[in-house]
This record gives C-alpha cells, sequence and structure tokens, in this order.
C-alpha cells in the first residue's frame, strides 16, 4: 500500500491570527511596507498607527529576520499609497516609520 503523508510541515500552522487570510491573499499594490517598526511595537499597535491613513484590512509585525520591519495591506491602491505618502516618517513608539511601495518597480538607471 502507498503511505500518503496528510497534512505536510510548515503551511499555515502555527500562527492563528487571522481567519484564513495572510499577507499573500492580498494584492501587491495595496500592501506597504513598513521599516523603523521599533522594538516591542506589536502588530496592533502599528495596525492603530496605520489606520489614521485609512482602514487596514491587514498588520503584520515581522520578526526575527525582519526585526524592524512590518507590512499593512489596505483595501485599494489609494488608501495604500495615501498611507505611504502621509505616514512616511511618522513616529511610533519612539521609531520613525519608513513607508515604502510593497513591491519594488524595475531598478531604473537613476543616480541617487
Amino acid at each position: 500500500p502507498m503511505f500518503v503523508e496528510k497534512g505536510g510541515w510548515g503551511k499555515g500552522w502555527g500562527k492563528g491570527k487571522g481567519k484564513g487570510k495572510s499577507l499573500k491573499s492580498f494584492a501587491p499594490d495595496v500592501k506597504v511596507w513598513i521599516g523603523g517598526v521599533a522594538e516591542g511595537a506589536t502588530w496592533k499597535e502599528l495596525q492603530d498607527h496605520m489606520n489614521e491613513a485609512g482602514k487596514t484590512k491587514w498588520c503584520e509585525v515581522f520578526d526575527k529576520k525582519g526585526a524592524g520591519t512590518g507590512a499593512v495591506a489596505y483595501e485599494t491602491a489609494e488608501e495604500a499609497s495615501n498611507a505611504i505618502a502621509t505616514l512616511n516618517g511618522s513616529v511610533l513608539k519612539g521609531g520613525t516609520l519608513e513607508c515604502d511601495v510593497w513591491v519594488k518597480k524595475e531598478p531604473t538607471a537613476e543616480t541617487s
């Protein structure tokens, strides 16, 4: 007889936040990448802060390798770009947030 493993590891187990949704279920243009998240800031605090620019649909603060960064997803791309324009450089728990588009555009030959 063939043995088929049920389940599988590392897929959807562990973190219980959200009901069947994850960051991956949102289109890139409604997501905002956030840097400069203060140590100890929770996803809830970040969400409350980001709600100033529009109602967030999802919010996450990354840890381990992504410590100090997070992401939020909005309903529309307009809300996402408004959040970037409004909240980039704002301060949460002593950390200055850096808000940017989720998807980096193709690198162009611009010099910084």
